[in-house]
Parts: structure tokens; sequence; C-alpha cells
């Protein structure tokens, strides 16, 4: 530990000798306080504090850089591994220096913070500065997370003509970067490095390799540079960036607010060139002014820039809009606006739920045709998955996959014509949503219901099916500029079937089987809102679908007397349902399910013995709305 306590000339002082001679100095895990300063380097020499503290008081200020931390003159400082130079006024003050006889050094100071702290109660974290009526030159690189702080709010002032060449590396800074008009300052943000704060007067700036820099104010830089790194104009109040240049390619995060045709706005006095990325902040709150006037966000004076919107769009509410070039500026219009990734979130899970139950439903359907005419009850269950895809009455396409599962057990019942089976029934099934570059929804649905099928002895047949669902739908969605909303909600479903129709046996086991069903759903209405503002309601939805097909098949009688019943099936089905309209941001769409479609299926059944029956069903549906490629279920029965 070395402690030094020097009144007059501060805590270490490490200099050329009067000869000329450099000198050097390494401190480790040592601390050193003084009065004036706590440390100071100059005349070409040599100063390291390893894992070491520095501290400089003072009773006042004193321009030539008195109560800094460590005072710099035309030499090299090293601050390493967690060293800390702390100053009541300036953590670091760098100037010119005077040589042995009077001379005046003009060397480029050299000042390397590295994992370590500079700390300026009163002033800045560093300053340079001009003394001996000479500018002084200074190379600063701050790297490995280092953090300086300035009590004035400024963690680097040039002032009196000087220069400051300043790079940050890797490192997370807070506060102002500042020159005055007759001072140079140029700074390079790489690595990852984040600078939050105003640059003012700055020559140059440089920001690369994933590195940013968030405004708090409207800033002017004369020349901006960009290798993968991106500017934020930060939150609060619109701000304006000016340059007068413009090369590279980075990303511009920005916000506008169309309703009052006001926003962030990236303003280039000279030349821009390069090709640069817009972030424009999407939002799901909904715009008040119908149509919109084209807002400038970027301002050029020419050169070959290219600007694109991150995501191509700009999600502001229901719709999303695009930006377009006008001469050598760059303007949010509306007129190519389309539906915005949350408002076909929205849009494509209130359509979901009559899909969902329908497809429930065709497991039950298959049951039933087991059950008629057999003299045993059982126990049964049914494993499925199908995949859809699927459109909304406004054009918004997602796929749908759903798998499931129902369980259900049925009995005979003694009626005084035909055979009467009645039954009960539960399941589960999952549905995940798939719509365009990375939004999803998905649907959990609980179901329960009763289902008797009646069969008259010369063939006649009416199925009947009663149903009770409980929807949890969730969006999930990736906005165009990247970020993510989300929202979710409950809703209930009840629906029924009715399916007429004859079986009609052949010789040598062929049967015939034409019907025709009407089934209709009802789902009940809910409002909700997206974390990202946009609000969704709906009164109903409801699915009423007629259809008329036949099956076609044999019974075939095994050796160890079992049956093998495969079979075909063709259908003709029209939805009738028009009005199932969604308000979006009190904008209403049409979420319209009607249309024809056809169904082709086929399947097979084995008895393996009495009481043992296995079951599997394939099915292709395509139809105005909807098309299902594949549809799939197994199961088995038990008699008992």
């Amino acid at each position: 530990m070395l402690n030094v306590d020097n009144k007059l000339d501060g805590g270490l002082t490490v200099a050329s000798t009067q000869e000329g001679v450099a000198s050097g100095a390494y401190i480790k895990d040592s601390s050193i306080l003084g009065v004036g300063y706590g440390a100071t380097v100059g005349w070409d020499s040599l100063l390291i504090f390893d894992n070491s503290k520095v501290e400089g008081v003072s009773l006042q200020s004193d321009p030539r850089g008195g109560g800094a931390g460590v005072t710099v003159g035309s030499a090299i400082l090293k601050l390493l591994n967690g060293s800390q130079a702390l100053g009541v006024v300036d953590g670091i003050f760098i100037s010119t220096n005077l040589r042995p006889g009077g001379e005046i050094s003009t060397e480029v100071s050299e000042v390397v913070i590295d994992g370590s702290i500079v700390k300026g109660e009163r002033g800045a974290a560093i300053k340079v500065a001009k003394i001996h009526k000479t500018p002084a030159i200074a190379n600063i690189t701050i790297q490995n997370n280092s953090t300086l702080y300035g009590g004035n709010g400024n963690l680097l002032e040039v002032e009196g003509g000087s220069t400051a060449n300043l790079k940050v590396d890797d490192s997370r800074l807070n506060g102002n970067l500042t020159a005055d008009d007759t001072s140079i300052l140029n700074v390079t943000l790489e690595n990852y490095a984040q600078l939050t704060g105003n640059i003012i007067n700055s020559n140059t700036l440089a920001i690369n390799s994933a590195a940013s820099w968030q405004m708090v104010d409207d800033s002017s830089v004369k020349a901006l540079s960009m290798n993968g790194g991106r500017v934020s104009f930060g939150e609060g109040a619109f701000r304006t960036l000016t340059l007068g240049g413009l090369s590279g390619s980075g990303t511009f995060d920005m916000r506008i607010n169309l309703d009052n045709h006001s926003g962030d706005l990236l303003k280039v006095n000279g030349q821009a060139n390069g090709n640069h990325t817009l972030k424009v902040q999407n939002t799901g709150l909904e715009l008040v002014t119908p149509e919109v006037e084209p807002l400038m966000v970027v301002d050029t004076d020419g050169g070959d820039a290219q600007f694109g919107l991150l995501g191509g769009k700009a999600d502001l509410g229901v719709y999303s809009y695009e930006l377009e070039q006008r001469g050598d500026d760059w303007f949010i219009v509306g007129s190519g606006k389309t539906i915005s990734p949350s408002t076909q979130s929205v849009l494509a899970l209130f359509n979901a739920a009559p899909n969902i139950w329908n497809s429930e439903l065709t497991t039950l359907r298959s049951r039933m045709g087991e059950v008629r005419g057999k003299p045993l009850g059982g126990a049964w269950m049914r494993s499925y998955g199908s995949r859809f895809n699927a459109s909304t009455g406004d054009g918004v396409n997602y796929q749908q996959k759903q798998s499931g599962l129902t369980l259900g057990v049925d009995a005979p019942l003694q009626v005084g014509v035909g055979e009467l089976s009645l039954g009960v029934m539960a399941g589960y099934s999952k549905n995940d949503l798939d719509l365009s570059r990375g939004t999803t929804g998905n649907v959990d649905s609980y179901y329960v219901g009763g289902y008797g099928t009646w069969l008259l002895d010369d063939g006649y047949y009416l199925d009947g099916v009663l149903k009770l669902n409980r929807f949890r739908n969730e969006s999930k969605v990736a906005m165009s500029d990247g970020t993510k909303a989300k929202g979710d909600y409950e809703s209930s479903a009840v629906g029924g079937s009715l399916e007429f129709g004859r079986h009609i046996n052949f010789a040598d086991g062929y049967f015939l089987e034409p019907y025709a069903q009407l089934s209709s759903v009802w789902v009940q209405g809910d409002s909700y809102t997206l974390d990202n503002g946009m609000q969704a309601n709906n009164e109903r939805t409801q699915s009423t679908l007629g259809k008329v097909g036949t099956s076609a098949g044999r019974s075939i009688a095994l050796k160890d007397g079992g049956v093998l019943t495969p079979y075909l099936r063709v259908a003709m089905a029209q939805e009738f349902s028009r009005s199932n309209d969604v308000k979006v941001n009190d904008k209403r769409f049409g979420n319209d399910l009607s249309g024809s479609r056809v169904e082709l299926g086929a399947g097979v059944s084995v008895s393996l013995s009495e009481r043992l029956q296995l079951h599997a069903d394939f099915d292709y549906m395509k139809g105005k709305n909807v098309e299902q490629p594949w549809g799939a279920n197994v199961g088995l029965k038990l008699a008992f």
C-alpha cells in the first residue's frame, strides 16, 4: 500500500528529468491521495495504475487541473484491472506541459481506461484543455466495460482549440461528449459499446460492430460513418439529428406520430451515402386521422444512400405503412398500407374456433358409425391430428395444426322402434396457428358432450351431438420492426350436429351409406387488448355447415372371426355463416367463413374380437376459405 499525502504538490509526480530522460511508474494494489491532484504524469513519461485507486482533492477549482484525480501532460496514462481515478473536480485532466527549460511539449497524450472507473465529482470525467497557450492533443481509449462519471453530466470535455480522439470499445457510458467551437472531437464507438447522451460539436462519429448511440436531445455531427452500428433517437420528445455527411451502413431507431404529422427526423445537410435501415417504432395504438399525409423521416441534400424500413413496413395500429423515396428525401406514406401483423393475429384467432370445433366433431362421427346396431356398450378413445390452411374474409392467411384426444363411453337403450345408443365424451385439442414472419397464436380447446344414434330396421339412422367447448386463446405477434406483442383471452362455445342417412347392404359384404348433415356452433364473443395497445372485439363467431355425402365400403370376414371394413367417403359441404365481424381498434373487419368445400376420406376398422375394435380414418378437404391437406384419427373401442 502506497499512501502519499502531499498538500503542496499532489500525491505523485512522474515526469522527465531535468536532463530530458523520460520516467515511468507502475502502481499496483495501492492507493494514492493528494491535494491539488492525486497524481500527475508529464514530459513523455508513463504512469500505470493496476487495481489501484488515485484521488485528488482541492479546496477550490484550479484551471490548471486542480482537484483532478490524474493530470496528464503530453504523456501516457493507463488505468487497468478495476483501477479508479477520482477527482473532486475532473477525474482526468489532459493538457500540454512544460519541458525542462520552459519549452512547451506538443506530443500527443495517450490515455487508456481498461476495465476501470474515472469519476469527476463536480466537473467532467475527462477534460482536455489548453494551458500555457497551447492546445492539447489526446488519444483516449475506453474499453472492457469501463465506467465514466461526470458530476456536471459530461463524460468528456474538449476546450481551447484542443483535439480529442475518443474510442469506446465494449463499454456502456451515460453522459455527454462535448467540444467548444474551437476544438476537434472525433468519436468511435465499436464492439457493442453503448453511449447514452449528447454529442456536441463532434467533427466525426463512427459507430461500428453493433455499437450504439442513444440521443437525449437534438444533436449535430459533422460526419457520421456507420459499419453495423445503431443510432436511437430515444424516448420522450421527438428529436432531430443533423449531419454534415452520412456514409456506411447502420440502423436508426425512430418514432413518429402520423396523427399530428410529427416525428424524429434524420437531416443530412450534405451527401448521404450507403445503405441504412430505419426501425420506426411499431405500435398497436390506432391513428385518429383516417387519411395519412406523407411524413418526412429523412431529409438529405443528395448522394446515393438507400433507406429501408426494418421488416419492410411500419406497424401503426391496424395497418402497416410503407417508406417511399421522393427526390432526395424519404417519407412514411399510407397509399400502400396493408393489414398489420397484430391485426392478422387477432382475425386469425377469432376465425379459428369454428374450424377447431368441426375438426373435433369429425372424430366423433366415425365413432357413431361403429355404435349402430351393436348390442354392447363400450369405452373408446380417439387420437387425432390435422393441418389447415385457412383465410379470413379480409384475406388474412394462416396455417393451423391440431392434435387432440377424445375419450368416451356409450351404451344401448331399449326403445320400441329400432335401436338407440347414447354416450358421453370429453377431450382436449391443442391448436397452433402460424402466420407470416414469426407471428403465431395458439388455442387450447377443452370440451365435453353427449351423443346418440338411432338405427331403424330398414337401415335408416339419425345421429345427434351436443358439444360444449372452452377455448384459451393467445396471440404472439412479431411486429414488422422485430418487437414482440402478445395478448390472451378465453371464450366458450356450444354447438350441435344432426345427421340423417341410410346404411344399405349389398351382396358379399358391400355397403353404401348416403347421408346429410347439418352442424352449427356459436362461439362466445369477447374483447381483449394486446400489450402493444391494440384492442380487439367481436360479438360472436358462428358457423353453420351443411353437408351431403356418401360412404362406400365392404365388410370382410377374417379367418380368426374378426371383421375388416375398409371404406371410402366423399362429400360436398357448404358454410352458410357470413356475418362474423371483428372490430380492431374500432375498425370493422369481415371474418367471413362462407363458401363451399369438397371432402374426401378413407378409413378402415378392424374387429379383432367381439369386444376389441381398432379404427383409422384419413381426410382431405378443399374449400373457398380453408384447405385441409391432411387429417387423421386413430382409436380403439373396448366393448363391455
